[in-house]
This record gives C-alpha cells, structure tokens and sequence, in this order.
C-alpha cells in the first residue's frame, strides 16, 4: 500500500516537473513575443521591467515662429541617472561647473528612483564643459519647458489616444512606427498638422539595470533616437515670437481675463500673433482656457457697422446724406445718447444706430443678400483661414477650430423689421470671430483685396529644407478702390473724433478703425467691447484687433491694450 503511494506521489512529482517544463518552454522559446490573449511581448516587458529611461524629446515635429525659433522654450538641464548615488563619481568636479554645494547635489538623489533633472538652470558653457567630461549618468540636454508657452491656443495640445490613433493612422499602427502611447494633436496647429508632426519614435536616455539599479553588466546609459535627417517634420509658422510676446503681456497687464488680441500682417495677411485668454492649461487641455477664443463667433456689436458703411458706399449713399441721431435704433422713439442730426461718416464715428439700422431696411429692401455680399468682398462672407487642397486633404484648414459667419440664423429675419435692425448693429443672431474682423480691417487697409489668413508658411524637413510651401489665396470678388477710400476716410475718423478719440488718437502713429459694444441681455452684469482696426493710416502695415468679453460699465481695458501694442510696436520699428 504504501508503495502504491509512493509511485503515485513521484508520478505527480514527475507529471508536475514536465508541466513547469513545458510552461517553461511556452514562456521562453514559444509564446516569448505573443503571451496569452493581451499578446504580450515577454522579451520587451522583461527588458522595461529593467530599465530606467529618461525621454529627451517625444519626437513629434517641431512648430517654430517665422523666423525658425522654435516655440516650445527649451532650456539646458543636468540630468542625473540614480546609480550614481551607488558608485563613485566627480560630485565634487560637477558641483562646482554648476555653482552649488556638493552637498546640494548629493541630497538632490534622496527618494530618486528614475534618472531626474537637477533643480537648477544651467548656461550653455556649463552644459558644454559637463558633457566634454563624459561621465556616465551625467547629461546636460536641453528640456522642453512647458509653463506658460507663447501662443498656446494657436499652437494647441496633444494627448495620446490609443482607439483614435489606431484608427487614424492604420498603416503605421500596423508596421509598429506608432503606438498607444503616441500623442495625437486635438486642437490649434498640432491637430490640423497632425499627419505631418505625428512622432515615430521618442529620443531616449537610457540603461538597463539589475535589482540594486546599478547598469546591468556594465552597460553605460544609451543614448536612443529613431529620427532621421528628414523626418519629424517641422512647421514654420508666420507667428513672430517678440511681438507674441509683447502681446500677451499688454493683454495680461490690461487685465483682460477673458477675452485677446489678433494681429496680422496686412501686406502678406499672415498672422503675426493671437493671445486668446483665459490661459490654456496644459494639465486640463480640455478645461477652461482650452477654447481659442479669437477664432470663435461672438456679437461685434458695432464693429458691424462697418458692413452695413460698406454696402451703403457700394450702393452710393453719399457721406452728406444726414440722420436723426436723436432717435433709438429703432426709431421710435428718443435714444440714450442725443447726437441731433449727423452725416453719414459723423455717423459711423459717433456710432449713431439709427443711422445703421434705417440703412440696413433701405440696403435688404433692394437687395436681400446684400449684407452677406458685402461681408464676402470684405474677406468675410465665411472663414477665413487658410483652407485649400493639400495632398488628399480636399478641404485642408490652417485653423480647424475656426467658426463660420453667421450674419442671419433665418431668412424670414430679412423681412421682420426690428431683426434686420438688430443686425444692423451686430447683435440678435451675428456671430463674427475675432480672426474674421481682423481679416476685415487687412482687407480695408490692403486697399480691398481680400486674402485668406495664413499661419504657416512652410513644412520643412528636420534638417531645414523645403518640404512644402503654402500659397498665398486671394479672392475674386473685391469692392471698388472709391467705397475702400471712403472706408478707410471714415475709420480714420472714428479715432479723430468719434468714440476712439480718447485712447487712441495721441498715439505716435495714426490709427484707423471701429469701436464696438455688445449687448448681452438684461440680466448680464457685462458685455463684449472690441475695438479693430489698422496703422499706420497713411501707409498700412497691421491690422489689430482687441477684444475684453467680460468688459463693465466704465472699464476700457479693451482700447488701453490696443494702445499698449501700438506703441509697443512702434518701438519695434524703431
């Protein structure tokens, strides 16, 4: 009996021995790449359950400003691996090229499990001098800085993504270039250049450890890259990183909180800058602030006037033709302000409703879509942004985040009085985003050629050569240089004097524009007040537009930034 049990017991002992065997072999020579149904990569994860890693650069393509600085600051650093604490080193050398204790830099390894950057800003000498010694573990690199970048709205964020980028990028999914781990762009120019910036691979320091974290048979920490001379790409845009800068801080210093600033280049009508506040946070890229706001519909108020001044010219209402600015908009009965009797252009300078509003009936009376005719030749009958072919992108967007115009929600509105009245003076359902009324302003100080917005000139290789180049996109139909002349005659005037006089007139450059003011309702403690215009008059080189949407009575924050960059870039020029 009990050697019945005892050949019982050595056949399990035996049965067992082969199954750890044949599970061994599974694990080791058979399933090493594929495990179970997750199809697991045994090799790989063995390798990252011993490696320590530090990523450089993620390897998506660089966005850099027009003149080929790249927008994403980037500062030297000293990275230091954690087995250095384990082993002897020159602390002692390193501290002093740093200009801290060795101390410092010994109890900066204290709870250090992953390679780290040192808490100090190193020069470009230090950096230098550090990696001529060619210590192991030791590296000064150069750290992108994400706190507070310039032009964060336009630029936009990423985020990985793994069921969109697998369905996005099928091809390279499937040849192993990318990963759920890869970052996708989802808004500003990283999600409309997103096929063009997407990473292939991350650089890497890295090194293989054993259980006490000590480089795994004396490997020394690797540097790893899968880029190439060509590729990422890199995206050349037509921001210019000083003057971002300068708008930003006028916006920020005016204590605009809601609201930004667009400028753009009037002869190429590229953008030049765009400040879109609140701050975009990168930790809730989906949160407060991650909305551009200045390529979002707002009411201009009476920035619209300036369409209806337009399709009036075309229709030659003459500028002595006279108003009874006593009356409210819809002239029937006294306004808040009594401005007596004015000629059009005192009209549009003193920003007299009823003059707009009796317009606007005469204008649609003979012409229904005379309003968004108008708004066409003016460059902004619908966006405004850069669009076109581009490869087999068929509708290719510049700024995919771009609203449409909206000038009537219902054609009815046409024929209801008091709806073309409140149209007339951008409120009921006009819906224009900072960037379109921006667009406005170039087309006037252009002389009346109207252009889509470009902010991106080019695509280039990683090594800086040509990849692509955007063509600029002009527009066939333009108003005639006589209504673009009484235009820019009548803007001009609202600064001289009319309601932009105050601020904006005593600047060391003239300026032309438009003020505007838009109603929220009753109940809303605040409104949105624009002010958009161009200069320098006599020869036009900007065309800026500043808007505060959460302006109270008796605040001007809106106009005092407009002059801070004004003069901001005056001194620019200088």
């Amino acid at each position: 009996m009990i050697r019945r049990r005892m050949i019982g017991v050595g056949l399990l002992l035996v049965c067992g021995m082969f199954l750890l065997i044949g599970r061994l072999i599974q694990l080791q020579l058979v399933e090493t790449e594929s495990y179970s149904k997750h199809h697991i990569n045994l090799i790989e994860a063995s390798i990252n359950q011993r490696t320590q890693s530090y990523v450089l650069d993620e390897g998506r393509g660089t966005i850099l400003d027009r003149n080929g600085i790249p927008m994403s600051e980037s500062i030297p650093s000293l990275v230091l691996f954690p087995f250095l604490k384990e082993r002897e080193w020159p602390l002692v050398e390193v501290a002093q090229i740093i200009n801290v204790t060795p101390e410092s830099l010994e109890r900066s390894f204290e709870g250090q499990l992953q390679p780290f950057t040192f808490d100090k800003t190193i020069t470009i000498e230090q950096m230098k001098e550090i990696n001529e010694q060619s210590i192991p573990g030791v590296y000064a690199v150069h750290k992108p800085v994400n706190e507070n970048p310039l032009a964060a709205h336009v630029i936009g964020t990423v985020r990985p993504n793994p069921e969109l980028i697998q369905s996005k990028y099928p091809e390279k999914w499937s040849e192993g270039s990318i990963d759920e781990q890869t970052k996708l762009g989802i808004s500003g120019l990283q999600l409309a250049f997103d096929p063009f910036l997407l990473s292939e691979g991350d650089t890497t320091l890295l090194y293989h450890a054993d259980r006490q974290g000590n480089p795994l048979l004396g490997l020394d920490v690797k540097y790893f890259s899968s880029a190439d001379s060509f590729y990422p790409l890199q995206v050349k845009t037509t921001l210019d990183t000083k003057i971002q800068k300068k708008l930003e801080e006028a916006i920020d210093e005016s204590n605009i909180t809601n609201g930004g600033a667009v400028l753009i280049d009037i002869k190429s009508n590229n953008l030049i800058g765009m400040v879109s506040r609140p701050v975009f946070d990168s930790e809730d890229p989906l949160g407060k602030g991650a909305e551009n706001q200045m390529v979002r519909g707002y009411f201009p108020g009476s920035v619209f006037k300036t369409i209806i001044l337009a399709a009036a010219y075309e229709n030659d209402v003459k500028d002595t033709r006279l108003f009874d600015c006593d009356q409210n908009l819809y002239r029937d009965g006294i306004g808040n302000r009594k401005l007596g009797m004015l000629s059009l252009k005192d009209s549009f300078a003193q920003s007299c409703n009823a003059t707009f509003t009796q317009l606007a009936e005469e204008l649609i009376k003979t012409d229904p879509d005379v309003i968004e005719k108008t708004a066409e030749k003016l460059g902004v009958g619908t966006t405004v942004g850069w669009e076109d072919k581009l490869y087999h992108y068929e509708n290719f967007k510049q700024f995919p985040d771009e609203s449409i115009p909206i000038f009537f929600k219902d054609e009815k509105d046409k024929r209801i009085r008091k709806a073309i009245d409140q149209t007339a003076i951008g409120q009921l359902n006009v819906k224009l985003s900072p960037l379109a009324i921006g667009n406005m302003m170039a087309t006037i100080g252009r002389g009346g050629e109207a252009k889509d917005v470009k902010v991106v000139s080019d695509i280039l290789y990683r090594n800086g050569t040509t990849f692509l180049s955007f063509k600029e996109i002009s527009h066939d139909e333009n108003l005639s240089k006589h209504v673009i002349k009484s235009l820019q005659k009548s803007l001009r005037e609202v600064v001289v004097s009319g309601t932009g006089n105050v601020y904006l007139n005593d600047l060391p450059i003239q300026v032309a524009g438009k003020s505007g003011t838009a109603e929220l309702g009753e109940d809303v403690s605040y409104d949105h007040q624009w002010f958009a215009g161009y200069f320098p008059y006599d020869s036009p080189q900007y065309a800026l537009v500043v808007v505060d949407f959460e302006r109270k009575e008796k605040q001007y924050r809106a106009y005092e930034a407009f002059a801070t960059i004004v003069k901001d870039l005056y001194q620019n020029e200088r």
